[in-house]
């Protein structure tokens, strides 16, 4: 079990993210959804869940707790499919230059 700090500053998190981006503080009962943010950080860890949340505000149009929370696992996967087509596309690059240039 996380401990309740990490469980609230996950939602502050959050809840910063959510104001910056809508000037508006979310409608987030904190102390129900602290259940969520228990079970997230043991599954990912704090930091993970950080980057996540992170990424997820700047790629989701309307970002909610509820949907990140559920989403977390496919964010992850997701992140790495861009991550692994980004290096990919990088060394294909480089051989069509080595290609070119001969």
């Amino acid at each position: 079990m996380a401990e309740r700090k990490d469980q609230m500053a996950l939602l502050s998190k959050f809840e910063k993210h959510y104001q910056f981006k809508y000037n508006v503080k979310p409608n987030l009962n904190r102390w129900a959804e602290a259940w969520a943010a228990d079970a997230i950080i043991d599954s990912f860890g704090l930091h993970k869940c950080y980057e996540m949340l992170e990424y997820y505000f700047d790629v989701y149009p309307s970002p909610t707790w509820k949907h990140f929370a559920n989403q977390i696992a496919n964010l992850i996967e997701a992140k790495s499919r861009v991550e692994e087509d980004s290096v990919e596309r990088q060394e294909r690059r480089k051989k069509a230059r080595a290609w070119l240039s001969e």
